[in-house]
């Protein structure tokens, strides 16, 4: 029996209603609709929908426990689980005393710690991310002249002929755009027309000029009640945003656009994150991607959430130095963990040291062989299980499919891999960008590929899939990777 046992919460966590802003390939923005619980912005609203979100983790992370082996227990949650009607919460004291991100971490934290058994094993819990803003009265922030004006200026550049619905091409749905969207060079986003020229000229200046912030966050809850005081919380925060964490509103009965009580990406950006000084935590207020828990020696932990994996934000940092002026030292990752809305492990992207674990829980994708080609998704786009190599990477994945309330299907998956003995990354040279030394998760061949800590594991799967109003299809399924 392994030292490790792992569970994703495999649900879809995106946007109801998703289609392109243009019906063109090529266009990577799109309308859809936030699903929640809460009618409006204010406090007691918000808090109902945090509060259903919250029991529904304890729910399902008691449910899980009974099929847990080992000493080192984990349960990741994918991107965007924690999300309301708008998009992201406003920035109001849902109990009086706590904004939305700090009351859920608080929450969570007694919860957890109460439902942990005291069975001297270690439960690790990641709980996605959580959307906010800073924002606390949207009626009237949406409302505003400024907001009312970048609308305006939207509609302009897109006449209403090419608001051209989709009828439900699979094509249309966040994956596709997902995918291609992160791997089309903008100058190639631009060279279909003057409309999709116009779009993305238009969203360069709109997030160079936002009108609010948006955060993208998650917390690490580690405990084992025997051996420790308390809980552990890490807080890790998302760098990069991509052109589908939010929505671009939705379609008019007119074929314009508007936003729809929503924050959307014409009216937020993320805001300025830099990993030149290292991407390791140094005080408990830091929101940095790496951190070393409790007795785990110096193990560093890392987590990092959907396009910051592609983009290689831990990979990167791997063995900066204090030595070398970095605020810590950066090692190479005992664990890395993947949340996502739409990602995969990538070769190119992996930070473990050897015989080291990769993780990943996705809320809005399929799992490809290439990840810029669309077409080439595992089990013919089929939900189930695969072991084998994707993206250079061997790994046991297994896909699920839910057919939502508005008619259309949507996706998500887990995966689960190590690296082997003999693996090794190094410092990062920017030069070499993708082509920097890649991790090894596996000896012989891409035809008989071994590893005997990913072939030592065999997925499980349990069923929820309860309908639930916070999400726009039902509470999905428990990916469980029983070790042999």
């Amino acid at each position: 029996m392994q030292q490790f046992d792992f569970a994703a919460w495999s649900l879809y966590t995106g946007p109801s209603y998703l289609e392109p802003v243009i019906n063109d390939p090529n266009c990577p923005w799109v309308v859809g609709q936030w699903n929640g619980i809460d009618n409006n912005s204010s406090a007691s609203e918000i808090r109902k929908d945090i509060d259903a979100r919250i029991t529904l983790v304890l729910e399902t992370f008691q449910k899980v426990l009974p099929s847990f082996k080992t000493y080192n227990r984990h349960f990741v949650i994918p991107e965007f689980f924690f999300h309301s009607q708008a998009g992201p919460y406003p920035n109001v004291k849902v109990d009086g005393v706590s904004y939305p991100f700090d009351y859920i971490v608080l929450t969570l934290r007694d919860k957890l710690k109460a439902c942990i058994p005291n069975d001297n094993n270690y439960y690790e819990v990641v709980i996605g991310s959580v959307l906010t803003s800073n924002i606390d009265n949207y009626e009237e922030f949406l409302n505003s002249d400024e907001v009312v004006e970048r609308q305006n200026q939207l509609n302009a550049i897109l006449p209403p002929h090419l608001f051209k619905a989709t009828n439900g091409d699979p094509k249309a749905r966040w994956s596709r755009h997902f995918v291609k969207q992160e791997h089309i060079p903008s100058n190639k986003l631009m060279a279909n027309g003057s409309a999709l020229d116009d779009l993305n000229n238009f969203m360069l200046v709109s997030r160079g000029n936002p009108l609010c912030t948006v955060r993208n966050r998650g917390a690490f809850f580690r405990l084992n009640k025997t051996m420790m005081p308390d809980i552990e919380v890490f807080v890790y925060e998302k760098q990069y945003e991509s052109t589908v964490d939010l929505t671009m509103g939705v379609f008019n009965s007119d074929g314009s656009i508007s936003h729809n009580g929503m924050i959307t990406e014409w009216i937020g950006n993320y805001p300025s994150y830099s990993i030149l000084n290292g991407d390791k935590q140094t005080t408990p207020l830091s929101t940095n991607a790496r951190f070393n828990p409790s007795y785990v020696g110096f193990a560093d932990y890392g987590i990092e959430i959907c396009l910051d994996h592609r983009l290689q934000r831990l990979r990167r940092t791997v063995d900066m130095s204090k030595e070398n002026g970095a605020a810590a030292d950066n090692y190479p990752l005992f664990k890395q963990i993947i949340p996502s809305g739409g990602m995969q492990i990538l070769d190119y992207s992996v930070a473990a040291n050897r015989n080291s674990i990769i993780f990943n829980a996705d809320g809005c994708d399929k799992v490809y062989y290439v990840y810029t080609d669309p077409n080439s998704a595992i089990l013919n786009g089929e939900a189930g299980k695969f072991k084998g190599i994707t993206c250079g990477v061997y790994n046991q994945s297994v896909q699920s499919q839910w057919l939502a309330r508005d008619g259309h299907f949507y996706y998500s998956h887990s995966q689960l891999a190590f690296t082997v003995n003999d693996s090794v990354v190094e410092g990062f040279n920017n030069a070499k960008g993708l082509n920097n030394l890649k991790a090894l998760t596996f000896y012989g061949t891409a035809d008989n590929p071994v590893n005997a800590l990913t072939d030592s594991y065999t997925p499980v799967i349990l069923q929820l899939r309860q309908d639930s109003l916070l999400f726009a299809g039902s509470t999905g399924d428990l990916h469980y990777y029983d070790p042999n």
